[in-house]
């Protein structure tokens, strides 16, 4: 159109927002054809503005363009991208156009932009597979195509090389790499623990000599640590059985009554525990699902280490008092009964500092499974499986990918580079851990074959089959069942709306089948998966997301964030003790408990607790990335965060009375994601 031209147009604001994908900015020339309801198309025009650098990473850019008048209301875009300039790769994460009268039209893409092939997107990118290929062969061309290519970049194997074990990436795709906000963030908290324990080993004599002398890590003329929550109370045999309802592997403990008794290897007086359990006979407590234990039995077949000795495998015993109080009542502390396996009991049965040390290796295992068990297999490696699968099936187009997409956000990057800091040859593992590394590699191995997502990842399955449905003060449960509950609500809803509520949509879903069958596979995938290799009901895909997006977020969140007021103070909750369990009760000093302790392991525990405990990303609900726009979704989605403000406060309302808060399942800790 000539400068003076009198011809009346249509004016639209492009605003194009680059990604924070790792090298997502370009110096690609990016041009845009505007498509409207009719199939009209624009002219095609260069998003460029003079003596400004375009499309930086993270940025978003405006620009204004003119149709004729005659334009409809816009239904698609084409992006182009060519190859000039030094780095012309380009992350797209959002378009939107707008015009005064038709609004804004939203085009969330979230991929990289192949060079010189023009790229058609429909109003929100958003389609079932089969609806694109019996509508609009040319896009569903487009989108196979793009699928075949992400398939390469999500190559993957078993973590480790080892078969058997949960899949992972073998290159991680730079869309899945940390942003630069939160690499900075997790840098700075790992240097401020390098640093804090440099200077900590500067100032520290090499032995502790009494319990006081672990506070001088905190207190002195630098300090360099907060001080661990764990520290109150540690002695208490209340703080103790607390720890395995609200500490870090809270999700252990099982009810007798369900199992029908204490377990037949766990040899408990009777006469000796009738002091703990006011008035009633043992039979009674049980009948009265008062009586709870914690086996590791699974801890048996290893040898520490440390000292060649067998891995401490114990049971402990608990009662719930009248009161809701839940108390340790006794302690063994291998499987097998014999002369040198006495079972503890509390005072005054048993002195109280021998208590205390069956208490401290007691500890040793809980920790001990719980890291590379509850904490990475459980959550990370499941997670992680499912995830790598997923992207390996699933277009960026597809209503379930925009989905559930805000809850994969940096799992696989820390999957692929922060797992080996752990579980590698020179990993936190063998310094802190009396299991060390090739133990917790079989011990992962082991237990992932045995996991089933419908029985271990379904709260409510997984309650149950502990029996523990009745246990008071289970905080864990109960904060965990609402945001549980809220979760599948939302799921629910959306996925209902996205196959209109029809079974059969469902099963049409050649994309959605093909991730299922791979999911289940019979020789590498994933045990106890709803459907059996087949999406054909949509109940079986609900519960399926429903149960990953909790172990991403909720599951995560318990086993995780209070690692370091739990661990940091040791006496609290060892990771490795000096010397051997106790094979008799022959009298033990404050001192010999102390001497249990090493300091080099105690300040290489509060390192891994700081950094573990980082929380930088976006709390449950609140999304870094807006990936749909569709109104029925989003209004399921309003509903959903809604309900999460509500869980927050209540959550808020029962910490400040309960005997031990517990925030880690508030709304406003539990994060989308995987992260840390």
């Amino acid at each position: 159109m000539g400068l003076f031209s009198t011809t009346k147009t249509k004016k639209y604001t492009v605003t194009v927002k680059t990604g924070k994908a790792e090298k997502s900015g370009t110096n690609a020339t990016i041009k845009i054809v505007l498509v409207d309801e009719s199939g009209k198309s624009s002219e095609k025009f260069s998003l460029n503005r003079l003596f400004y650098n375009d499309f930086e990473y993270g940025r978003e850019d405006d620009y204004e363009v003119h149709t004729e008048e005659d334009f409809g209301n816009l239904h698609a875009i084409i992006l182009h991208r060519d190859k000039i300039g030094l780095y012309d790769d380009w992350f797209v994460e959002h378009v939107a156009v707008h015009h005064e009268l038709e609004g804004k039209i939203h085009f969330p893409l979230n991929r990289w932009m192949p060079a010189n092939k023009p790229m058609h997107f429909e109003k929100y990118d958003s389609q079932l597979p089969q609806i694109v290929k019996a509508n609009n062969p040319g896009l569903y061309k487009q989108r196979e195509d793009e699928l075949k290519v992400k398939q390469k970049k999500f190559n993957y194997a078993p973590i480790g090389g080892m078969k058997g074990m949960p899949r992972s990436v073998t290159t991680l795709p730079p869309e899945e790499v940390f942003s630069k906000d939160y690499t900075k963030e997790v840098g700075l908290t790992k240097l401020g623990s390098q640093v804090s324990g440099f200077l900590n080993s500067l100032r520290y004599p090499s032995e502790f000599n009494s319990f006081a002398d672990f506070y001088q890590l905190f207190f002195g003329r630098i300090n360099v640590f907060d001080v661990p929550s764990g520290h109150q109370n540690w002695r208490s045999d209340e703080k103790f059985a607390a720890l395995r309802l609200i500490g870090p592997n809270c999700t252990k403990i099982r009810g007798c009554k369900k199992d029908g008794g204490i377990p037949e290897k766990f040899k408990v007086e009777e006469e000796k525990i009738s002091l703990f359990l006011e008035g009633k006979s043992l039979a009674e407590q049980i009948e009265a699902d008062k009586l709870f234990y914690v086996t590791y039995q699974d801890l048996e077949e290893y040898v520490m280490p440390a000292n060649n000795e067998p891995m401490v495998c114990p049971f402990a015993l608990f009662y719930s008092r009248c009161d809701g109080v839940l108390v340790p009542i006794a302690i063994q502390l291998f499987q097998e009964p014999s002369e040198d396996n006495p079972v503890f009991y509390p005072p005054p049965v048993d002195e109280e500092t021998l208590w205390l040390l069956a208490k401290f290796w007691f500890g040793v295992a809980d920790s001990n499974y719980h890291e590379p068990v509850t904490h990475l297999m459980e959550t990370h490696m499941v997670a992680g499986d499912f995830i790598t699968c997923f992207h390996h099936s699933i277009s960026p187009s597809h209503p379930i990918y925009k989905l559930l997409l805000p809850h994969f956000i940096f799992l696989l990057h820390i999957n692929t580079k922060g797992l080996p800091v752990l579980t590698g040859a020179t990993g936190t593992f063998n310094k802190v851990l009396m299991l060390g590394k090739e133990n917790c590699d079989a011990l992962m191995l082991k237990k992932y074959q045995q996991y089933s997502l419908k029985e271990d990842g379904w709260l409510d399955a997984e309650i149950e089959n502990r029996g523990v449905g009745n246990l008071a003060n289970y905080h864990y449960y109960e904060d965990g069942k609402l945001i549980f509950d809220a979760i599948h609500e939302y799921m629910k809803d959306c996925i209902n709306t996205i196959y209109d509520g029809e079974d059969d949509n469902l099963a049409q879903d050649f994309e959605m089948q093909n991730f299922a069958k791979m999911l289940s596979d019979p020789e590498e995938g994933m045990k106890g998966v709803w459907g059996d290799g087949k999406f054909e009901k949509l109940d079986d895909l609900i519960k399926t997301v429903t149960s990953i997006v909790y172990i991403l977020s909720c599951a995560h969140s318990a086993a995780n964030f209070n690692q370091y007021d739990e661990y940091g103070f040791q006496p609290n909750f060892p990771f490795k003790l000096n010397g051997s369990p106790p094979k008799n009760k022959d009298s033990v000093t404050e001192l010999e408990l102390v001497k249990l302790f090493d300091v080099d392991i105690t300040i290489e525990t509060l390192k891994l607790g700081r950094v573990l405990s980082t929380q930088g990303t976006n709390k449950i609900g609140n999304y870094e990335v807006q990936y749909e726009y569709k109104p029925a979704i989003h209004a399921h989605y309003r509903k959903f965060y809604e309900r999460l403000q509500v869980i927050a406060k209540e959550n808020d309302e029962k910490n400040a009375k309960r005997r031990f808060a517990y925030p880690w399942l508030s709304p406003k800790v539990v994060p989308n994601s995987i992260s840390i």
